[in-house]
């Protein structure tokens, strides 16, 4: 048998242990409360995170696209350095025989004596005794 001694006792252990065990229910229940407010937040973030990732596949879509034209313009602007330089070869050679012959040219050319006034002068001069000699011709023809 109990002695009420022993059983208050026991009584007030048994209270102290459900003290301690309705805190510690309480200390789980708000962290459940906690996670739960933490689940909602992030589901609530969900749609975000989604659409986030949609629109940055499109970005990278396009930007799959872009470098896809960038590799294509390099390669025809790699060509069109290669052509370059065949067609600077090709242009260096018409400009060393464009050269060759304006020397082969003036090498046959000779001076001309005189001036181009001078010539002018002698033309001149023969115009009018031309002009001379026809209004003579004219005049003798009207008698």
């Amino acid at each position: 048998m109990q002695t009420p001694v022993s059983r208050a006792l026991r009584h007030m252990a048994d209270r102290a242990q459900l003290a301690k065990t309705w805190e510690e229910a309480d200390s789980y229940k708000h962290r459940a409360q906690e996670v739960h407010q933490r689940i909602n937040f992030l589901e609530s973030c969900c749609p975000d995170v989604v659409v986030t990732i949609d629109r940055l596949k499109r970005r990278r879509a396009e930007l799959a696209k872009e470098m896809e034209q960038i590799t294509k313009d390099i390669a025809a602007e790699e060509k069109k350095l290669q052509e370059l330089s065949s067609v600077i070869t090709g242009l260096k050679q018409e400009r060393q025989n464009l050269a060759r012959e304006a020397i082969r040219l003036r090498r046959h050319m000779s001076e001309v004596p005189g001036s181009a006034d001078d010539d002018q002068r002698v033309l001149d001069s023969a115009e009018q005794i031309k002009q001379r000699a026809i209004a003579a011709i004219d005049a003798f023809l009207e008698l």
